[in-house]
């Protein structure tokens, strides 16, 4: 299996050829609508300086970081705008021409269109977010005894993803919500084909499963239109956030993709509204973390200073974004849970954590049997009965890792 740094250097090459193609106008850009082709050709220098730097800091990481740090069974997912979309250009493009391995042609007029198509993604700006207009808005009943699948990091369309889904469907859950990233970049071409259709063929019986969907950072990437254009109107899902209330509890939903480690506006009141006054106990669901024990990116978002005067009012809180399954111990006073372990493979184990004040009850360290390897991928199964509620890792092999109770 390649490495990220393989995978890296393979990305960096292939952009620069797409730079140089475009340069030496082997490859032609066309400007379309307000899109200028140096606005093009300028975002993909960008991004290549990026890269550059990013693999200098990997490289550069110490030993202890280096353990830390998702290593060989892991494929380079750069948090990238630009380099996201060309990665969703090359998948494109290989599936369309049969080619199995690089190298290939920058300079053909094939991929120098697909290559454009994508890019000029990042220029045409985000879809419009959906803003509630009361803060009944996007609510939701949620069931007493409510059987919700909470997964996140899933949208790969790989056989890892499928075998997840494959068991969620098995745990017969009347609710499934993902907390978002479909890779590459979220484009229309992978939401479909990547997530809508994995979900349909091997998910729950849609008559007898709501699904629900969060955005992430990936899925922002292309703008958001695979999210908000085709699996919100799948899912007959109204906005990127939403509230699912019981008598007992709720599951808040926020969109921390549209504005990165963030929300945006309006966001807050409405969470605020949702969550003052209510007397039963909360239960947030994201894509991004609050903080984490093992990943530096937490410290450049902006979502736990804009939530934290309200976490007194939280009884716990799930995300992904981090490939890991962890159980955190209380922090904060709230029980903060990462389930981003859905389909992307991670090596095992993860070392030391780089920020020991976030305790840990449990981390799945285990080792996926061949041909996959590195971690296991799976999901959270939260039941609810009354004021309890009962809580499952479970594998995609079936396996359970953890279980816990949530009481009101």
């Amino acid at each position: 299996m390649k490495s990220q740094a393989t995978d890296r250097q393979q990305l960096i090459a292939i952009a620069e050829a797409t730079l140089d193609a475009f340069h030496r106008g082997q490859a032609s850009l066309e400007a379309v609508g307000d899109v200028h082709p140096d606005a093009i050709t300028n975002a993909l220098s960008a991004a290549l300086d990026w890269a550059r730097l990013d693999a200098q800091v990997s490289d550069s990481l110490s030993k202890e970081e280096q353990i830390a740090a998702p290593q060989a069974a892991e494929p380079y997912i750069p948090s990238n705008q630009i380099l996201s979309l060309l990665q969703s250009a090359y998948d494109e493009y290989i599936e369309s021409q049969g080619i199995t391995e690089a190298p290939f042609d920058p300079s053909d007029p094939g991929w120098a269109t697909i290559a454009q198509e994508k890019l000029i993604a990042a220029s045409r700006g985000k879809h419009p977010f959906v803003k509630h207009t009361t803060p009944a808005s996007f609510r939701y009943d949620l069931p007493d005894d409510a059987v919700v699948a909470l997964f996140a990091d899933w949208g790969t369309g790989e056989l890892t993803a499928q075998r997840v889904m494959q068991q969620i469907a098995l745990r017969r859950p009347t609710h499934a919500i993902h907390l978002g990233d479909v890779y590459f970049a979220g484009t229309p071409k992978e939401a479909k084909e990547r997530f809508l259709d994995v979900m349909d063929q091997h998910g729950p019986p849609k008559n007898s499963c709501r699904n629900f969907s969060l955005p992430g950072n990936h899925d922002m990437y292309s703008g958001g239109y695979g999210y908000f254009d085709l699996i919100l109107p799948h899912f007959g899902q109204e906005a990127s956030y939403f509230n699912l209330r019981g008598k007992n509890w709720q599951l808040i939903g926020l969109d921390s993709g549209y504005q990165e480690y963030g929300l945006q506006d309006p966001q807050f009141e409405w969470l605020t509204a949702q969550l003052m006054g209510w007397t039963g106990k909360s239960i947030l669901l994201s894509h991004h973390q609050l903080f984490s024990p093992y990943d530096k990116r937490v410290l450049n978002g902006t979502l736990l200073e804009k939530t934290r005067s309200l976490l007194v009012h939280v009884h716990a809180w799930f995300w992904g974004h981090e490939h890991r399954c962890i159980v955190m111990g209380d922090h904060l006073g709230i029980k903060a849970r990462c389930i981003g372990h859905g389909a992307i493979p991670s090596s095992v184990p993860y070392g030391s954590p780089l920020f020991p004040e976030v305790p840990i009850l449990r981390v799945d360290e285990r080792s996926a049997p061949p041909p996959d390897g590195g971690a296991y991928h799976g999901f959270a199964l939260l039941q609810f009965a009354g004021d309890t509620v009962q809580l499952t890792y479970i594998d995609e092999y079936g396996n359970e890792f953890y279980t816990e109770r949530f009481e009101k």
